[in-house]
């Protein structure tokens, strides 16, 4: 019982962490169409059907640096259950290079890494970094944060957003 609150707490703290000019719960995503890493683009309506995890991060911010490699453990754990990772790069114009620097540290998360993410952070309502969106399979906010978060506070949202 005192696990289960524990994780209802969580999901609602992840879930109203966001102050109030985020996007809020419900709320349509705005579309995007940001290229990858590993080349191509990718874009929101190509998502439908999966839930959405939006990580909007930069090289510069050692939080982000940080959480990265516990996301993509969690991005490959859970990806045959439907769920998909974006890591948006926030670095712009000659700093774009380090987000392919930043991945050639982590094997494997190049593929998880988009550039341009910082023309998002306006329609996303990005004031800070770390900023995380988890989306659901309609495309709408099902949780937002801001700041330094936990694996653990993640996977609660996750299997939530999965229900």
């Amino acid at each position: 019982m005192t696990r289960l609150i524990a994780v209802a707490v969580l999901v609602g703290a992840l879930a109203n962490a966001a102050p109030p000019p985020h996007l809020a719960r419900g709320e349509a995503a705005p579309e995007f169409k940001v290229e990858r890493l590993v080349g191509g683009e990718l874009t929101l309506s190509s998502l439908r059907g999966r839930v959405v995890v939006l990580d909007f991060w930069a090289t510069w911010c050692p939080p982000c640096r940080a959480e990265l490699p516990w996301l993509m453990k969690l991005a490959r754990r859970y990806e045959s259950r439907g769920v998909f990772f974006v890591a948006m790069n926030q670095d712009d114009g000659p700093q774009r290079a380090l987000a392919a620097q930043f991945a050639a540290e982590l094997p494997g998360i190049d593929r998880f890494i988009t550039l341009g993410g910082s023309a998002l952070a306006g329609p996303y309502r990005v004031d800070g970094l770390p900023t995380l969106y988890v989306l659901d399979r309609q495309g709408r906010v099902f949780a937002s944060a801001e700041g330094r978060l936990t694996e653990e506070s993640v996977v609660s949202v996750l299997e939530q957003a999965l229900k």
